[in-house]
């Protein structure tokens, strides 16, 4: 599991905590980009998130998709 220093705002909120550990994850692993970019639905790109240390919600990972991998494109179609 990745650790990354919080701001007060996420370390009272757990989905941006986590949102935020993703996305550290992302910009360190291209390939982990890509996959993410692969995954089908934000159900599945919670569970590879899981499978990485980071517990984030499928609702949570669809209000940020289109910032969540530089470019700002949708990481996935909704």
């Amino acid at each position: 599991m990745a650790t990354c220093d919080l701001s007060a705002s996420q370390a009272e909120n757990p989905s941006a905590a986590a949102l935020h550990q993703l996305k550290e994850l992302l910009e360190r692993g291209a390939a982990l980009a890509q996959v993410l970019r692969a995954t089908a639905s934000t159900d599945a790109a919670a569970k590879l998130a899981a499978e990485h240390g980071v517990e984030v919600s499928p609702e949570a990972l669809w209000r940020i998709r289109g910032t969540l991998i530089s470019g700002d494109l949708p990481t996935w179609r909704g």
